[in-house]
């Protein structure tokens, strides 16, 4: 091998790094794009589902995301996010929010579901915040959820007798999941009367 080549194999190793970095977050911008403005010739086109999604705000602990199938499925994912409800509340203020939530995969876990990765790094608006933790399903997420079956979509506050962690606030929304790939969702928060007055999308990706 000569020179020149021996230069070009070298230049190209930390362009291949960065674009493996890059690849699952483009697939994810490409496919919400095609959602909302469909190409004119397309002969692939991202999974698209209407899942339920729900934040649950109780006063003495962190923020929880529930993604169900529907109100009486068995939770997709409950993660317990970063922070508090008035850290939440500051970053919805302004009507937009944008959540991204990245695991590592690994060599070990690239065959697993995207979901089933048990640590979260998350950023909300390009803000770092730290990082949400998977969880089992206990028994008070089950009554909780339960209480709110016939809820299919609104805000507001639940008494503590009914959903055994003490007076909780929540929003629930039937949210649209687009499966770009193995490596990343987007849930986009569906609401087409206004009557959450938030624009709410959260972003799973996996390197």
């Amino acid at each position: 091998m000569n020179a020149a080549s021996s230069q070009a194999a070298i230049d190209t190793k930390p362009q291949l790094r960065w674009w493996d970095l890059l690849r699952p977050i483009m697939a994810l911008v490409a496919s919400c794009w095609a959602s909302c403005y469909p190409p004119l010739f397309s002969t692939c086109k991202p999974e698209i589902f209407t899942v339920t999604g729900t934040i649950i705000c109780s006063i003495n602990s962190k923020v929880k995301l529930c993604i169900q199938e529907d109100v009486d499925s068995f939770p997709l994912i409950i993660l317990d996010l970063p922070i508090n409800t008035s850290e939440l509340a500051g970053l919805m203020q302004c009507g937009t929010a944008r959540i991204v939530l990245q695991c590592d995969l690994g060599l070990d876990r690239s065959n697993e579901p995207l979901l089933s990765a048990a640590t979260w790094a998350m950023h909300c608006n390009g803000q770092k915040m730290g990082y949400a933790m998977r969880r089992e399903v206990t028994g008070k997420d089950t009554l909780l959820l339960g209480t709110m079956r016939t809820i299919s979509a609104g805000a507001g506050i639940l008494p503590g007798k009914e959903c055994g962690l003490g007076q909780c606030k929540y929003l629930r929304g039937q949210f649209e999941k687009v499966v770009a790939s193995n490596y990343s969702e987007a849930y986009h928060l569906i609401d087409p009367s206004g009557c959450l007055g938030q624009e709410l999308s959260i972003f799973f990706l996996g390197i």
